[in-house]
């Protein structure tokens, strides 16, 4: 071996110095750990974050599709109860115009009108009067479903109650003045009209009052001898709001005057609350300005509900709010159950996942290793020997 001048010759001391003295260069991270943090990512933007964003679409997907049929169903029965409540307003108020102008009725109110005026409700003309006619008026109460059936003259006297009630033989404006008994009186004069419901003290609760004018043909002439006022059974009226087709446990319909007042009873009440309990809630406010919708809101108990509300026109002027709700625990409770079955799912898959990387890892690892054998050998591993 060939040494230049000025040059050190090597020695095994000098060659274990160096080889002990030199630095391997920086490699970063092992090959291994480079390959799980590949795979890692590869599966956390592969699978893990297409199936939170597929999963999260399709909860969002179902828990609006059942927040819109609970929706549906509360518009359908708020319309179904509003539709049944027109009907039965519009029922009544044909049956009172035909009493009112019916030749027969006409002719017993004069013929009682008259008599009142000889003698009152103790004379005989009148005593004859009720002899001849009150089987009839106490007919008519029942076909038609009135609690009361009142006959006034143009004075306001009251000269037949056909269930024989103390108001009989009694002036309006002397004694019920300022009652919704006046306000029927007053408004059956000018035309049929149904009233708005009302406390009425003679008979010691709510009282809604449809009126009608007695007219009485002569001649050809149009002459009101006076007003028939028919008093509505509100029991009528709760029957129809009382039904729960579909509410589950929580679900009611009732009626809200423009005083917000309840106009129907709480299912939740233990006593009856018409005319007592006040419902100051968005439903009741926007449904009495005529705005109908659906929405999330806060009942009169401070609950969350599914609330649909709309508004019903009883008569001119007088407007109620008609309101169908079911508690949100209750109607949503299938998203809760929807959300917590995926959060399980998830929770379950996560181990699964977790598998199947270390596998493809463990067998990507055996597959490198047998490349490395493979390409160290001089030979092929089952080759010819040299």
């Amino acid at each position: 071996m060939v040494v230049q001048m000025g040059q050190e010759s090597p020695t095994p001391q000098n060659i274990k110095a160096s080889v002990t003295h030199e630095k391997p260069p920086h490699k970063g991270p092992e090959k291994g750990h480079g390959l799980f943090y590949y795979l890692l990512l590869l599966f956390f933007f592969g699978s893990f974050v297409p199936y939170l964003i597929t999963a999260s679409i399709t909860c969002s997907t179902v828990k609006h599709s059942f927040r819109e049929q609970i929706f549906n169903h509360l518009i359908s029965v708020r319309d179904i109860k509003k539709q049944e409540l027109e009907n039965y307003f519009l029922d009544k108020k044909a049956a009172t115009h035909a009493l009112a102008t019916s030749p027969l009725i006409v002719q017993a109110a004069a013929t009682f009108i008259e008599a009142f005026r000889q003698g009152g409700i103790e004379g005989n003309l009148y005593q004859e009067a009720e002899i001849n006619y009150s089987r009839m008026f106490e007919e008519f109460c029942g076909a038609y479903g009135y609690y009361d059936i009142l006959l006034a003259d143009a004075e306001g006297n009251i000269v037949v109650s056909a269930k024989h009630l103390p108001v009989q033989g009694k002036n309006i404006f002397t004694t019920y003045a300022d009652t919704p008994l006046a306000e029927a009186f007053t408004r059956g004069k000018s035309g049929i009209n149904v009233g708005d419901m009302k406390w009425h003290d003679p008979y010691k609760g709510p009282a809604l009052f449809i009126s009608s004018p007695l007219i009485f043909r002569l001649t050809g002439e149009r002459n009101v001898v006076g007003v028939l006022i028919a008093h509505i059974n509100p029991l009528k009226i709760n029957e129809i709001m009382s039904q729960r087709p579909g509410l589950g446990e929580s679900g009611e319909s009732y009626l809200v005057g423009q005083d917000l007042l309840m106009r129907s009873d709480s299912r939740f009440a233990q006593e009856p609350v018409v005319l007592k309990m006040k419902v100051d809630t968005v439903a009741s406010r926007e449904a009495l300005a005529g705005q109908p919708n659906c929405k999330i809101i806060r009942d009169y108990r401070d609950k969350e509900v599914l609330s649909a509300y709309a508004a019903l026109d009883v008569s001119e002027g007088i407007r109620w709010a008609i309101v169908a709700e079911i508690d949100k625990a209750e109607a949503l409770n299938l998203e809760d159950v929807v959300s917590t079955r995926v959060a399980y799912l998830t929770a379950a898959m996560l181990p699964l996942w977790g598998i199947i990387l270390f596998i493809f890892y463990r067998l990507i690892k055996s597959w490198q290793r047998r490349e490395v054998v493979y390409g160290q050998q001089t030979t092929p591993p089952y080759g010819p020997k040299a």
